[in-house]
């Protein structure tokens, strides 16, 4: 599969919502990047899950067939950093 044009599309989005501040691997599974979110594809499923301190994965890896589905859950969890981290600047 050529991700190229899928990864393309995820770092135009991210730019496009300002996260370029946020950390995040995209296609390489090999990364171990702590508080990460990553997004891979691995035995023809796209797979999403976030690294905490350790570079172990934090929660459950998230799988997908759909790529789109896979977006929507990656955008899902930077979201959520976002909203946290302005809730802890507001305290």
């Amino acid at each position: 599969m050529n991700i190229e044009p899928l990864k393309r599309e995820l770092e135009e989005e991210i730019k496009h919502r300002n996260y370029d501040s946020l950390v995040y691997v995209l296609f390489d599974e090999s990364n171990t990047t702590p508080f990460a979110v990553h997004f891979f594809y691995k035995n023809h499923l796209f797979m999403v899950n976030f690294r905490d301190d350790r570079s172990y994965v934090h929660g459950k890896t998230f799988e997908f067939t759909i790529f789109l589905e896979a977006k929507d859950k990656f955008f899902n969890l930077l979201d959520f950093i976002v909203r946290e981290g302005r809730r802890y600047v507001a305290i």
